[in-house]
């Protein structure tokens, strides 16, 4: 059975370390909370020394993170919530965390915010001057405190960012094979136009023969490559400037998020991630008691399309007016009719908390499925792009050298 360290406190709030032999890590959670402990850290490896250790390398390796990243507020907020749903103080928690933390970033951020909680500020508002937690977080934790439950919001949080982790996985762990598949394609043609076809090229000057069309197409281009690739590389610059410049201006970024709502397949699963998101935090926010108003404010900064946010804000002035929330996000044709009449219900119903956790829940699936089959499809049309390409290249070189062979015959 393989050995799991351990850092965990007792319900006293002192610090214990140790190994436990179990089959997964979350049967060592259910030993540790079998003997009244609450486990902060578990570390996969035999020896408390050894966790240590692999610590120690990640805090002071050469590479190691300057920044509070959010598996690190992730893994505090996870902490955080297990002590508190034990009874212990916010101040003793706070203690905890410092003593179990080895990363001078992390100690420095829970260091700011016990001062400030020491010093009479509210939890939320330390968390806001830390500058390291989202609206969204601050106005959880603030909602959680003014009902007396703080580890209830913060354990929602964990869920949250947990289901937020993973759906931003699967969309990027799917990009990864189709970029390397892209990557290797352009370079491949690259290195024949630029190396091989040129080999050919006094060749068929040498002959005098009337090369074929295709040909002189891939002469032609092959041989700006290797006269002009200043100007080549210039555009190529150029390209990433625009892009850069229309993914920082509000407007032409605005432009672009609306165009990507009606591309092929693309706007589609656009559409669904943003709704996932959407739900899930909006539903967040009002399970905890936020007022749906304010909720929509903060729901509507983890969007990250600009036209699909403008439509929520819009919506949430409307709101103001007496309008019903659904039938304006419907006139804005943006979101999916299915998530939109799930809130109609939720609004009818009083329930509309759960049945936004529930849209969020059936749209990560969506999103997963949608992915698997842009893959799908994806990875062979880049190899018969690839192929087709080479095979071009490949065949403009060998056609004229067939012609000459027929001539000679």
């Amino acid at each position: 059975m393989p050995a799991y360290s351990y850092k965990a406190i007792t319900p006293a709030g002192v610090s214990k370390e140790g190994v436990l032999e179990a089959t997964s890590e979350n049967q060592v959670v259910e030993n540790l909370h079998a003997q009244g402990l609450i486990p902060v850290k578990i570390i996969a490896g035999k020896g408390a020394g050894a966790g240590k250790a692999t610590s120690g390398k990640k805090s002071s390796g050469l590479f190691a993170s300057k920044k509070v990243s959010q598996e690190d507020v992730m893994a505090l907020t996870q902490q955080m919530s297990s002590m508190l749903k034990a009874g212990l103080p916010l101040d003793r928690a706070l203690g905890i965390l410092l003593e179990i933390t080895d990363r001078p970033p992390v100690q420095e951020l829970v260091q700011g915010i016990q001062n400030d909680v020491r010093s009479g500020k509210r939890f939320a508002d330390a968390l806001e001057s830390s500058g390291k937690f989202s609206r969204f977080y601050v106005n959880m934790v603030r909602a959680g405190e003014a009902g007396g439950s703080i580890d209830d919001a913060l354990a929602r949080l964990v869920e949250y960012m947990a289901r937020a982790k993973e759906l931003r996985g699967t969309v990027i762990s799917a990009l990864i094979y189709p970029a390397i598949l892209a990557f290797v394609a352009v370079v491949s043609i690259i290195a024949l136009l630029t190396f091989v076809v040129p080999q050919f090229s006094q060749m068929f000057a040498d002959m005098g023969a009337e090369l074929p069309t295709i040909t002189k197409i891939v002469m032609g281009t092959a041989a700006t490559l290797q006269h002009y690739w200043w100007a080549v590389l210039g555009g190529f610059l150029l390209t990433l400037l625009l892009v850069q410049y229309v993914l920082t201006n509000e407007k032409a970024r605005t432009g672009l998020d609306r165009s990507m709502l009606r591309w092929p397949l693309v706007g589609n699963l656009v559409g669904k991630i943003e709704t996932a998101r959407f739900s899930r935090s909006l539903g967040t926010l009002l399970h905890n008691g936020v007022p749906l108003l304010g909720a929509l404010h903060i729901a509507k900064n983890t969007i990250g399309n600009r036209v699909m946010a403008a439509a929520v804000e819009e919506s949430a002035d409307s709101l103001k007016q007496g309008e019903s929330l659904t039938r304006t996000l419907l006139g804005k044709g943006v979101f999916p009719p299915y998530a939109l009449h799930m809130l109609r219900v939720g609004e009818e119903t009083g329930r509309m908390e759960d049945l936004l956790r529930e849209v969020a829940d059936i749209y990560d699936d969506e999103v997963k499925t949608s992915v698997k089959q842009m893959l799908a499809l994806l990875e062979p049309v880049l190899i018969l792009i690839m192929a087709v390409a080479i095979l071009v290249i490949i065949g403009s070189v060998l056609l004229p050298m067939i012609n000459m062979a027929d001539l000679v015959k």
